[in-house]
């Protein structure tokens, strides 16, 4: 089960707890975001069905 975070203010994220990004993401004000550990992305609810994709990696 993936939990949702919602930003507060404009992020640019490296890196998501233990969740590391290939490239940097900004995630705007409002806009929900959880990690999918399944598929190793970082997920982004851009708003209106739309949600983006980034590649990273789980390190421990």
């Amino acid at each position: 089960m993936e939990t949702r975070t919602t930003a507060e203010r404009l992020l640019l994220a490296t890196r998501i707890g233990w969740f590391r990004l290939n490239q940097p993401v900004f995630i705007d004000r409002g806009q929900a975001y959880w990690i999918d550990h399944n598929a190793d992305e970082l997920c982004v609810d851009r708003g209106s069905g739309r949600v983006s994709r980034h590649a990273g990696w789980t390190c421990r």
